[in-house]
């Protein structure tokens, strides 16, 4: 699945579309950056809570394909301008990390 095709089934909402060719095929969750640093996250979609621009970073270093805010989180401003000026897609959730990544799990079986 593409970031494209996630945006078209309308899992999450969207914050940015980023590069909608990228290709989505494995979930990580993480909300230890320095952690999530040392992976790659290639047509990884990351599922975390801390929604500010060290996110933003540590996604544009490591390849994730998306990032998925979960538990209501919401970005700052300076993550939302790094993610539009990194192409980084940037999706919300209302619901848990798990259950958000469930959800995706379930639609595309990655």
């Amino acid at each position: 699945m593409t970031v494209g095709q996630l945006i078209e089934k309308g899992l999450f909402g969207v914050l940015n579309s980023g590069n909608e060719d990228s290709v989505v095929n494995n979930v990580f969750s993480c909300d230890l950056l320095s952690l999530a640093m040392t992976k790659d996250l290639d047509g990884c979609a990351w599922f975390t809570v801390i929604g500010n621009v060290n996110t933003i970073a540590v996604a544009a270093h490591t390849g994730a394909s998306c990032v998925v805010l979960c538990e209501k989180v919401r970005p700052d401003a300076d993550a939302l301008l790094k993610a539009q000026e990194h192409n980084i897609a940037l999706f919300v959730s209302d619901k848990p990390v798990f259950d958000s990544a469930a959800e995706l799990y379930a639609i595309t079986d990655v």
